[in-house]
Formats: C-alpha cells, structure tokens, sequence
C-alpha cells in the first residue's frame, strides 16, 4: 500500500492553552517546583529494606569505611606495675677495668656529681634517692626499693622478695652497671663479691628465674644490647623447654608470662655510653625519668641561638671562674612551675610532651602494639613514651637505644619532634623576655613564674633545675614538681586523675561568689605559654575540610584528645572531634582505639549546657558502632542520668537516684524510679530543656542502647516520668527520628517485664503506639510493630513476677540490716548516719510501693491489651512499605510461637473446611473420621485471622517477606504433622489429597498432582527427621525420587499446589508441563530470572521461630552515616554529585534539541524504520525512557525485556513474578530526571519498582506493594492502571475496581480513595503532570470523567464527558494530557474516534475518526491503540493501519506496519544477533497491539498482534530520505 501524506497546507493548529494552565507557568511556581523537586524510593530503606549491613560487607570493607578494632576497650583488670627494683652498680671512684674514659668525663648520676661528696657511700645514697624521685614522677603507686652495689646474694634475695609481694603483677627492673664490666656476649651481667673486690657474673636467665614475669627491664650500661638478645633467646629455650617437658622449677611464674616482658636497652651491644662531660652519664636514665629537663638542655646547648638569643642561660657558668671549661657550654635554666599543673609553664611543657610523643607512637607503631605499649600500664606508657626521646636524642652522641619490642628507627625523624622544639623555644622566649624584664633580686626564681592560680593549694613552686656549681640537688625538688606528673597525663588514667578530680570540682562549677573573681579565674584559665595546641586544633580542622575523604588517621587525633583536659579549647576540640566521628564507623574506631572513651565519659558529669549537644553526639556515633562494652561503664560513672536529664530536665537534679547502689545477682538495688534528690554542688537545675528535638533523638538512642539486652539499664531507666516523656514526643515532635527513637526505647524497657508492660498499659502509652501505626513515616510504623511485639507475653510471665518479688523482699532485708548497724553507729558520726538513714529509707519505700505495684500486676489485661495490639497490626499486612509488612510477619511469628497450640486447632480446621469443599459435602451433616465440626472454637477467632493474614503474605510480592511468611506457615504446618493428637489425621488428609489426585489428574479443573504432595512431604519430613510418619504413604509414592533437592519446595506453597485458596488458578508444576510451543510466541511463566532484593540471603534450612527483627540494627546505622557534611550527590566534586551533573546536562541537551523537531513532526517522513526489536513472546506494553535509549516492553505474562534501540540490543530480560494467570499492564518510569527507576503493574493488583533494570548484575526489587487488593479478574479485564506524578510522588492506581486510589509514595501509604462514580470499569487514565491536581479517567462505557483533587473526594468529579460521538458499547482504549505543549488532552474510542478536550469545556474542541478508505467509502474499523506525543502535536492511531495524525485532525501518515525492513535497515536482524524465528512476519490483517511515542524525541515503537518484534520508527525529513 503507498504511503500517503496530509493536505497542503495543513490546519492550522491550536495555539492556546488549554484548560486554564497558563497560570501553571507562572515563573514563581515553576521555581518553586524545581527548589522542591526530589526524587523518590531513594531511601535508604528502598537499598536495604531494613536489613543492616552484612558481616561479610562489613568484613570485606573495599572502601575502607569500617576498620573495625572491636578490641579497643582498656580492660579494668589489665596488669599493672606495683614493685619497682633499683640496682645500682656504681662503685663510685673506681673505673671498671674494660673501660679507659676520657678526661673530663660524664660524671652525673640522677643529677648527682660525686665528686660535691667526700664519701662515696652518701654519694651513692643521694643517687639512689634522686633516682627513686624521678621514678615516683612516673607512678607513686609503685613501691620502689633500692640495691646499692649489691653483691650476688643480696640481687637474688631482692629479686625473690619482690617477686613474692607483687605476685602476678609487674615488677620494674632498673639496672645501672656505670661501675662494672659491661654485660657479656653470653648474656650476663656484672655485680660485686661481698667485700668489692671482684666483679660476679650474674646470668640473665638466673635474673628471670628469679624476678619472675611480667617485668620491665631497664639496662642503663654500655653493650646493653647483649643483654637483651640473650633475654629473648632465654625465654625462647624455656618454651621449648617446656615442650620437651624440662619445665624450670626454680622460676617463679609460668613460661608464657615471660613473652609479657619488656626492654629498654642504652644502646647496642657494641657501643659504649657517651663520655661528653656536658651531659649526665646516665643520660638514658635522664630520657626515661626527666624527659623535660634534658630535653631543655639539649635543645639549648644544640640551639644555633645560644650565644645570642639564648646567651642568658650560659652566662651564670661562663662569669663563674672557678668552673670547668665545658662547663661554660652547659646552660642554667630553670622552667617555672610544676608537671602536673597544666596551668604552668612546665606543666604545659609536659603535656605537650605527652601529646607529641603520643602522636608519634600512634602514627609509627601497629595498633595492637600501641594499645599494649600505651595504654595498658601506666609505667609502661610513661617509660616507653620517654624512651621515644632516648630514640631521638642519644644517635646524635653515637648511641641508639633498642628495645624490645623493637620501635621503629624512624621515630628518630617524626615530624612532631619540631613541634616539641617549637613549643620549647616558644617557652624559652618567654622565659629569656621575663628573666631580662625582671628586676636582679635574690628571689628571682618566684618572679620568672609567669603564671601560679592556686597560691593556696599548697603546691610548691619549685622548679626541677640544674645548677653546674654546686651539683647537689635536694631529692625534695623531684618529688614536689609533680605528684600526678608524666605518665597521669596519659588517656588512660583520666578516669582516676586524683588531680583532675580535685579541679574538676572547681572547674566545672557554675556559680561563683563573684563576677569579678569569675572572670579573674577564666583570664587565669586562658593563660597559654605556647600556641601548640591552638595551631594543631587548626592543623585537626584543615584535615578534616581538605583530606578526610581519604580514610588516613589524622596524626594531630591524640593531640585533640589531649586538648579535652583543657578548659580553653575544649569546646572546640569537642567539635571538631564531632566533625571526625561523623566520617564514619572507621573514625570512632580509631578514636576509640586511642583513648577518647574516658574523657567523654568523665565530661558526662559536666554539667554545661553547651556541652551537651556535643557529648550526646559524641555519645550517640560511640554506641552506633559498640555499645556492649560501654553499658557497665555507664552504670559505674552514672553516666546515663546525664542522657535521661536530656529528655527530663528535671530528672537528673532534682529526683537523681542515690548514688549508693547495691546489687543483688547482678542486678542493681537502685529504685527504678527517682526519689534521692541530689544537685551537683554549685549547680542549678535548669528551668528549660534547650536541647532540639534532633539531639533529644540522639540522647533516646544512647538510652536505648543502654537499655539493650541489659537487665541493670533497663531497671535503672524505667520510670513513669521518662515513659510519659517518651509519650509526648510520639505524639507532639515533628521529627521521624525522635519518634522512632521514643518507641523503639519504650519497647525495651518493658521487654520481659510485666510490671513495666503493665504500667505502660495503665498509663496509656499503649494507647499512644497503636495510634501511631497512622505515621506517615515507614520506620515510624515498623518501630511501632516492634514495640509491640516486645508487649506479648512470654511463657514464663509468671515466674519473672515471683522473682521480682523475691529480689524486692531481699532488697528490703538488706535495708533493714544496713538501718540497724547504722543505730548503731557512735554519736560522732550522726550527722552522716542520718542522710545515709534518709537514704536507706527512700529506697524502702520506693522498693515497697513497686511491689505494691507488682501485686496488682493482672496478666489477664495483658493478654487482652496484647490482643488489641494483634488486631490493629493487622491493619498493616497490606501496607505499601515492605519494610513494614516484613516486620508485621515478624510480630506475626511472635504470636505464632507463643500460641502454638491455638494456630494448630485453626489450621487443622481451615484444611479439613477446604477438603469438605473439594468433596462439595456439607460438613455439618457428614463429619469423616479426619474431620471436625466447621463452627469449632477457632472459627472466627483473632487466630484464624492471623492464619489468613498469613496465606496473604506468604503471596507477597517482595521476595524476602514472601521467604519470611512461607517460613512462618512452614513452622505451623510442621507443628501440625509432629503433634501427637492430629498428626496422625494431618497424615490420612495427605494420603487422601495424594489418592484424590491420583485418580482426577486430567478430568477435574482442580489440578491436584501426586508429585506435588510427596514434594510437600517430602519437605515436612525434612524439616522433621526425628518424627515418626506414616508409613502407608511412602508405599504410594515410593517412585518419585524424594531426595532431589531441586524439587524441595517450602510447605506453605502446598495449599497453592492443592488449589486452596486460588481454586481457579492452576497450579505451578501442572502449567510447566503444558507444551510451551502451542504458538510460536508461546512462553510458561517464571521462564526469566527472578530479581532479588537487596541485602536478602535465602535460607535453605528452615528457621527458628520466632524469626528475629533486625530492624533495630538497622536503625542504628544512621548513626553511624555522616550528619554534619552535605550528600555525597551534593558534594561538589563527587563522583555522584558529577554523575548527576552530567545528566542534567545531557538531558537539558536533549530537550534543546528535539523541541527543534515539533515542526519536522508535521512535515518530516514517519515511514523510517530504524530498527527490529525481536521480544521474543507477543509485546502487550511498550515504553520510551525520557532520557536514556531504552525501550522496555512487558508481555502479556510475566516478562520484562530493556532494548538499547540506538545500538539493536538487549539488555535484560526478567521475570515480574506476578502469578500465573495475570499479567503485565502498565510500565511507568520513575525519578527521569536522574537514575531511573522501572514501576510494573499487574493485574492481580501488585505494582512493583526495579532499580538498574537496564543491567542483569544489578538489577534488584526495591519496593512493591498490593496498591488493590479488590481486583477483579473480568474477560475483558484492562488490569492495574496506574499514573505516576513525579512532582507530587503520587501514584494513581485504578482499574477493575470502583474508585481512583491515590498513593503517596513519600510515605508508601493511601492518601485518599477517589470515588469512581459509575459502576463501569476503567479503562485508561490520565493527569495533569505539572501540578498534579487534575486527572482524567476513561471507561468501559464510553464516558470520560475528570476529577479534582483539591476537593473532597466525594465531590472531586467536575466534568463528565461522553466520548465515541455517542455510540453504545465502545471503550475509552486511551486518554492522555499532554505533559508539554499546549496540554492537550486527547481521548479516543474502540470505534475509532478521536477527540480533544478542555476541562473548561462540556463539549469537545476537536473530533475526527480513523477509518478504512476503500476508493471513496468509508468504514468504520476497530481502533486498538491511540498515543500523543507529549511535546508535539501529532497522534498516533492504530488499527490495522499505523495513523499519524495531527492535533487539528489532519492525516500526516498512513502505513503498514509490516515486518519487513525499510530505510535502509535490511539487516537489522542480522546486526542485532537476534532470531527471527519465533516472530511472525507482517500480516495484512494484523491489528496493531501496542504502540509509544518517545516523550521527546521523533521516535514511535508499535507492535502488532500475533508478532514478538518490536518496530521503532524515526520521523526523518523528506529532503533527506529522497536523498
């Protein structure tokens, strides 16, 4: 037939627009649409359907955004190191004989020179104090004993002693040996002989046997590494000795202890101790011991200032003429202050020093190493944080100190060492500024003090200072610099700081007696002598704004920590460590690793308000990640008051519980309600909460992970106040997040407790819950469901109710007790023994009225309210999120479990009523021997209900929840066939079932199938080894092979396979094995692979009841995602925020480019066929994307095929898992604009929505939902019809039904029901795309109605048309508004007419018919499908012919759509790879099936009946296709 082409010229075509949506370009609204655009079923809950991140993701981490360190906790019990043993080998003014020294030589031990004493006995003596005092700078709670110049005897007896007194714990061995041969290659060491005149041997491994382990191994000596190898090879020769079974008898502690010890070695074991006489001669004793002091003087005598800048330090010894030469090159200096006040001088030196040689450890060392180095033991942190400096210093005077564990040699040149000189330098200016600003007096040292804030502490204001001239320094001067000095600063021991206790107390104080000395202390607490925390915090700050993205740890961290102990930038440390949690779980891991959890814990008992949104998000990222190692310590600190006072002001101050807490089993005594009033001293309770609802949300979920799987926290939490609380902001707050917060924690303090739950229910809080199963928020409502099911009873109810009686009866004995040793008490103590007997008897009567309380508990109301609760969730089974019908199963196999019995008896009578069915008997008057009367208990009982609720979701269409519901039926039916009184019956109904299908296979429509039961029993069997069975059944089907495991099918699909419930459905196995060839595009359904969902690992074995929720995991995940930075799509830069330009861009182009094509539209030649799509079974449904070349076409079963039609390809092709007997309908795209998502309907009423439907890998089922549950499967049926409306995220589904129902997809919840206001069925629908508020529905009898949504939905319809020029009996085939151009709305009918409308209008703006031409008659034919392009103003019809039309009725193009290949497009078939056999060519009577423009482009799809190719046709200019 030739192709023909419209009139010249053309009608002119409409240039207005239409129904009054001019104002819907108004540029105000159009710019408010853009800023309100979103995207939608893009949740994180639509990527993971509640189900946290697997292990093994988790594991595998590729991003590296875990790092999990799950060992980070420092243990209470860990070792410590109580005894200490000082060895001092000197034997002053006797050289050892391998020795020859230089002249002047290093002479000073411990400060000391012997030369200022005329005996060497006293000169000893006053070094083994001095030594013992920098030690106890260290630790003052070791106990250090000193070993003068022993002899070998004494060295054992010393070391036997220390071993018996400390035990198991760990002793310091410090060994000086300046006046003894150095130690032999062999491993030994040398002392004296009892009269000093030969030197003894000592063997290092006597040593051990002796000392025992776990000890800390000074060597102080020249060739100090001998004795450090021959250690290590001593302890190994004891393991394999013990392996041998040559255990040591003589050693004290077991072999592997000895793996525990630690050395610190001077040098190597062919060097020899420096000899300069400028610095001491134990100088790596100095490192270890005064690591402030020798760093000042070397940093002054290596300085190149020193003759200039630095020339006041030398001048006191150079004008001195009776000093030694080089004593002119040491300098005298001495840094005011004390070590453990930060608030001076040498304090703050000292704390840098802390956070410096922190730094250096953490960033050089393994973790596992630096956690056993560093934060396990005090004395070892502060020794092996010293010996960094031995590291650095000593190489420069040719000696490197080792240890073991060995530490790397890079230590030596960290990038932190010049911050330490820095800070140095910075303090030695100010000293240098002060000493020559001050006046010359005799009390010059008290003057150069730049800064002393508590002059009445008592603290001495001594400084540690050498003094070249005199030599003799006062053990004095050590031991009152610091009492909690070097190694107190460490993050470990924050928790015990007796210092930071004591200021604490005067730091944290909010009233002071007055403003004038307020701001006195605050000037005073803002001193700083050096910028080095300051510029490292601003170092943090850059770090985290330019290189957190690339997972490295920070190595200014440990100084950000140390900066918390500081007043001065705490707050702002406490930012940006927020800042740094928020990156992710890797950044709490590694705070924690490093010791972040003792400060924060400590700051909890602050009580700043400024502080707590800070602490509590600090809080919230450390209990998202572990909060199973942190509940103890919140009881033990009370710590959880602080997060309770958040929610009730009131709470934490003036009702706080008392601070006396026993525990009874492990279960604390403290009243579960607040009644000890108590206010931190100088603190006022605040009259306002001021906290927002995002940090109250927050504060509730580290209560809930507190409370969690935790019997103390739940006791300690519960009370009224909180739950009422919790109440109000279910019902009043505006954030999802606290809601979901509130209900979850509600759950878990009544969980296992019918005290609580029955308080709850008393005080209306059930209430509450079961009203906000209506929250529009998805988590809301499963959070909810949750709640719930912690409400139903447990089996053991009863029990927990006298055991709780029992520990309050015990409690009140203990009380009593404490009452009466406290009358007795002496009158000294009254005052005392009178608030601790106010006390005592506040928690008597709290204890007294719980169980009062307790007494009253009626478990009958609870299991009433717990059946209220079943039947308002089961409201819920058909909820649009999956996410809360999967937990709804989940609540649903609570009460299956706990009332096993009652589902039995509901079961057994559905299946006996269904048997009676297939029989068509009435059971009432015959009752065989397997049956039971119909109206039994369970009929119509809130069980029977489940059961149904049940069936429905075993048949749902998210994969998982289907899984999870076929599991729950498995459980029932498996409890049916082992229960002893019908599990014999259940059997005899199998047997029948089996010979029932036996003998009407292929007579009956009911589709029984032999091998379908033995399947299922096979099944039952499995899951049941244990149970007996009926023999007589496996005599009939002993031919089917029962142990093929692809035949394993779950037992809650038999009722489907027996035809329960879908009795005009056939079953799966019997339309398998009807021949698939009846036509050539014939295809059984379920041919295609099914998509999974995200994150869902089917489980082959059948699981415990009942199944477990993981959606409180799932919650906590956000927690531990970023808060405080943009999206990643809205970071710029981004991979996705790139990816989503590059869209914009190119859909923007797109659009430029084809609104050009309008005119080629009219003009241009429609007959180009571009390409042959073979679909391989019959097309029903086709489908342009906007944006990208795809075309995805569903049939008329269950197939989904993604076509690339620029390049002839396919792409995917999957399985929509909609039944057999229902189809594909409708195919809509969602979120165009950006990564499109594919939504398919079916006629049974499902929608279902695909992401990355385009790639076989990739593709996954991120929602679905029944969006009708009332389809009705008619003849004629049109199926689900849907219209989505992606400004407003509504979705429109209509259908065989009587009314427009309006989903919002938001909330995956009905917004409205639309009445239909006819009883005709509809057959197409439409709407306005901009605003959303206007759509247009066509039905079966030919009428057209236009509904308005802003109005009340019983009044909506405002127009009623009748289309088809009024003939009886035609359809509405299609209806569509244009989404561009003028907006016309275009309706056509089966007869073949077409007409336009405008909702202003009661009569149609244009009408024209598509008929059959046959010379100068005209016939009617029957029209099949009809589209218009959404831009252009062309249309298309289809009949036997494909019809291009224009909006003014004028016909631009008529032509077959034939299978054959025009346009140069020959072989399209061959190109594409794809078979041409299962298509049928072109038919002259073929009506066209389906048909689609492009949204943009000049693109038409069509398809004809009875043909599986796909034909895509491309409007071209003539001029060109003549060319």
């Amino acid at each position: 037939m030739p192709v023909t082409y419209g009139p010249q010229p053309l009608k002119p075509l409409n240039t207005q627009m239409r129904h009054g949506f001019e104002e819907q370009y108004d540029t105000q609204f159009i710019q408010s649409l853009v800023n309100n655009f979103i995207f939608y079923f893009d949740d994180k809950r639509h990527r993971t359907n509640g189900n946290p991140i697997p292990q093994a993701i988790k594991l595998q981490d590729k991003d590296h955004y875990y790092q999990t360190i799950s060992d980070w906790k420092i243990m209470k019990d860990r070792q410590k190191t109580v005894s200490a043993a000082l060895l001092l080998c000197l034997n002053l003014g006797v050289d050892p004989p391998d020795l020859v020294k230089t002249h002047p030589c290093a002479r000073m031990e411990s400060w000391v020179d012997p030369l200022n004493f005329q005996d060497s006995k006293k000169a000893i003596e006053q070094i083994g104090k001095n030594l013992q005092s920098q030690y106890e700078t260290l630790s003052l709670r070791c106990r250090y004993k000193q070993s003068l110049d022993p002899c070998v005897e004494d060295v054992k007896r010393f070391c036997n002693s220390l071993r018996r007194s400390s035990k198991d714990d760990r002793i310091l061995f410090h060994y000086n040996g300046h006046g003894v041969p150095q130690p032999t290659p062999s491993g030994e060491i040398w002392v004296f002989n009892r009269g000093y005149t030969q030197y003894i041997p000592v063997s290092i491994y006597d040593l051990q046997s002796w000392l025992g382990a776990p000890c800390v191994y000074v060597y102080d000596c020249n060739s100090a590494g001998n004795i450090v190898t021959n250690f290590q090879k001593f302890v190994q020769k004891r393991i394999k000795d013990d392996q041998e079974g040559n255990h040591d008898a003589a050693a004290p502690s077991p072999t592997a202890a000895y793996l525990q010890c630690f050395q610190l070695a001077s040098c190597r074991a062919n060097e020899l101790l420096l000899m300069s006489p400028e610095l001491p001669a134990d100088l790596f004793t100095c490192c270890l011991t005064c690591p402030i002091e020798i760093s000042i003087r070397i940093f002054l005598m290596q300085s190149p200032l020193k003759h200039s800048k630095y020339k006041i330090f030398f001048e006191s010894t150079s004008n001195d003429s009776n000093t030694e030469s080089f004593k002119a090159n040491v300098p005298t200096v001495s840094i005011p202050g004390v070590l453990s006040d930060r608030r001076t001088p040498l304090g703050e030196l000292n704390w840098i020093f802390t956070a410096v040689t922190d730094t250096i450890a953490w960033t050089s060392l393994p973790r596992p190493l630096f956690k056993k180095l560093f934060r396990h033991d005090l004395m070892i942190a502060a020794l092996f944080r010293n010996f960094l400096l031995a590291k650095r210093i000593m190489p420069w005077y040719n000696c490197h100190p080792i240890s073991d564990p060995e530490l790397p040699d890079s230590i030596a040149d960290h990038p932190m060492w010049k911050s330490w000189d820095l800070a140095m330098d910075e303090v030695l200016g100010k000293l240098v500024t002060e000493l020559k600003n001050s006046p010359p007096t005799s009390d010059l040292e008290k003057q150069l003090i730049l800064q002393q804030n508590d002059v009445n502490s008592g603290i001495t204001q001594q400084s540690a200072k050498v003094q070249p001239g005199k030599q003799k320094i006062q053990p004095e001067s050590i031991q009152t610099q610091s009492k909690f000095a070097v190694s107190n600063l460490s993050t470990i021991s924050l928790v015990n700081h007796p210092a930071l206790q004591n200021q604490g107390k005067k730091v944290q104080n909010v009233v002071l007696p007055s403003n004038s000395q307020q701001s006195q202390q605050q000037q005073q607490q803002q001193q700083q002598f050096t910028g080095f925390f300051e510029q490292n915090l601003t170092a943090f700050e850059l770090w985290l704004k330019y290189a957190s993205n690339s997972r490295h740890p920070p190595e200014q961290l440990p100084i950000v920590l140390q900066v918390l102990l500081s007043q001065v930038h705490r707050i702002r440390a406490l930012v940006l460590l927020s800042r740094f949690l928020d990156l992710g779980p890797w950044a709490v891991y590694l705070s924690l690793s490093i010791g972040i959890f003792p400060y924060v814990l400590k700051l909890l008992q602050s009580p700043a308000p400024e502080l707590k949104p800070i602490l509590v998000f600090i809080w919230a990222r450390i209990m998202s990640i572990d909060y199973k190692n942190t509940q103890a310590e919140l009881i033990k600190e009370r710590g959880y008051i602080y997060f309770i006072s958040i929610l009730v002001p009131e709470w934490g101050y003036n009702l706080t519980p008392s601070r006396s807490t026993s525990f009874i089993n492990g279960v604390p005594m403290t009243p579960t309600t607040p009644t000890t009033p108590s206010l931190p001293m100088g603190a006022q309770p605040p009259h306002a909460n001021d906290t927002t609802d995002e940090q109250k949300a927050m504060a509730v979920f580290v209560l809930a992970s507190f409370v969690r799987d935790y019997k103390p926290g739940q006791k300690l939490c519960f009370s009224l106040e909180l739950i009422t609380k919790l109440s109000f902001y279910i019902d009043n707050s505006d954030i999802p997040l606290l809601r979901q917060w509130c209900i979850l924690l509600i759950g878990l303090l009544y969980i296992q407790n019918p005290l609580n739950k029955f308080m709850c229910m008393n005080n209306g809080t059930l209430e509450t819950l079961l009203l906000t199963l209506k929250d529009p928020v998805p988590e809301v409502r499963t959070a909810v469901i949750l709640t719930l099911k912690h409400f139903i009873s447990d089996l053991d109810d009863a029990d927990i109710i006298i055991r709780t009686q029992q520990e309050y009866e015990q409690q009140i004995s203990q009380i009593h007790a404490q009452l009466q040793q406290l009358q007795n008490s002496p009158q000294q103590q009254q005052h005392n023994v009178e608030q601790q007997q106010l006390k005592l008897e506040q928690q008597l009567n709290h204890i007294q009225l719980m169980e009062s309380q307790l007494e009253n508990v009626e478990l009958i109301k609870l299991k009433q309210q717990e059946l209220s609760n079943l039947i308002a969730t089961l409201a819920l089974i058909n909820d649009g999120s999956p996410l809360v019908r999967k937990e709804v199963i989940i609540f649903f196999s609570q009460i299956v479990y706990r009332y096993t019995n009652f589902f039995l008896v509901v079961v057994f009578n559905e299946l006996t009523d269904e048997i009676s069915q297939l029989e068509g008997k009435d059971m009432e008057q015959s009752k065989p021997n397997y049956g039971e009367n119909r109206h039994s208990v369970s009929h119509g009982s809130v069980f029977s209900t489940v059961w149904k609720a049940l069936l429905i979701l075993a048949e749902d269409p998210y994969l998982e929840n289907k899984k999870m519901a076929e599991q729950v039926v498995d459980y029932i039916l498996l409890e049916l066939s082992s229960q002893n009184e019908l599990g014999s019956v259940f059997g005899k109904i199998e047997h029948y079932l089996v010979k029932r299908s036996t003998q009407m296979t292929g007579t009956t429509n009911l589709n029984f199938n032999a091998t379908q039961i033995q399947i299922g029993k096979n099944t039952l069997r499995q899951f049941n080894k244990n149970k007996e069975t009926d023999s007589s059944l496996n005599n009939n089907t002993n031919n089917l092979n029962s142990n093929d495991p692809d035949r394993f099918v779950t037992l809650s699909r038999l009722f489907k396979k027996l035809g329960f419930g879908e009795p005009t459905l056939e079953s799966d196995s019997v339309r398998a094995k009807k021949p698939s060839n009846i036509h050539l595009l014939g295809a059984a359904y379920g041919t295609s692979y099914t998509v999974q969902t995200p994150f869902f690992l089917e489980h082959k074995e059948q699981l415990p009841l009942p199944l477990e929720s993981r959606f409180f995991d799932y919650s906590c995940e956000y927690f531990q995602e970023p808060q405080m930075r943009k999206p990643e799509s809205d970071e710029v830069g981004s991979l996705e925020y790139n990816s989503r330009l590059w869209r914009r861009n190119r859909n923007e182009k797109i659009i430029e480019e084809t609104q050009k094509q309008k005119k080629l539209s009219l003009y241009g030649n429609w007959n180009n066929k571009i390409a042959i799509l073979d679909n391989k079974t019959q097309p029903k449904v086709l489908k342009f994307t906007q944006f990208e070349d795809y075309l995805v076409s569903a049939d008329d079963r269950d197939n989904i095929t993604v076509f690339d039609w620029e390049n002839k390809t396919r792409l995917n092709r999957f399985s929509n898992s909609n039944p057999f007997g229902t189809k594909i309908t409708d195919l809509k795209f969602l979120n165009e604009d950006d990564i499109t998502l594919l939504l398919t309907a079916s006629s049974d009423g499902i929608i279902k929505v695909y992401r990355n439907f385009q790639s076989k890998d990739d593709v996954q089922e991120i929602s679905a939902c029944r969006a009708l549950t009332d389809m009705l499967l008619a003849p004629r049926s049109s199926g689900l019809l849907t219209e989505w409306q992606q400004i407003r995220g509504s979705l429109l589904a209509t259908g065989d039904v009587k009314i427009i129902r309006v989903w919002d997809a938001h909330t995956e919840t009905v917004e409205v029901d639309i009445p239909a206001k006819t009883s005709s069925l509809i057959t197409a629908l439409t709407s306005d795309q901009l605003a959303g508020d206007i759509f247009t529905a066509g039905f079966a009898d030919g009428s057209l109605r236009v509904y308005d949504r802003r109005m009340d939905s019983r009044d909506s319809m405002v127009r009623r048309w009748r289309a088809g020029n009024g003939v009886h009996g035609t359809w509405i085939n299609n209806v569509h508004l244009q989404r561009g151009g003028y907006r016309e709305l275009v309706s056509s009918t089966t007869n073949g007419v077409v007409q336009l409308w405008d909702i202003r209008s009661q009569e149609p703006v244009q009408t024209f018919v598509d008929e059959n031409s046959h010379g100068n008659q005209k016939k009617d034919t029957t029209m099949t499908c009809m589209q218009v392009h959404e831009h252009a103003p062309i249309i298309a019809t289809g009949t036997r012919q494909l019809k291009i039309w224009t909006t003014s009725g004028d016909l631009i193009a008529n032509f077959k759509n034939n299978r054959g290949v025009s346009g140069g497009m020959a072989n399209t078939l061959a190109a594409s790879g794809i078979g041409s056999s299962l298509s049928y060519s072109g038919s002259s009577n073929s009506f066209l099936s389906s048909m689609t423009f492009h949204p943009h482009r000049m693109l038409l799809a069509t398809n004809n009946s009875h043909d599986a190719s796909i034909s895509v046709y491309k409007c071209q200019d003539k001029k060109v296709a003549e060319y």
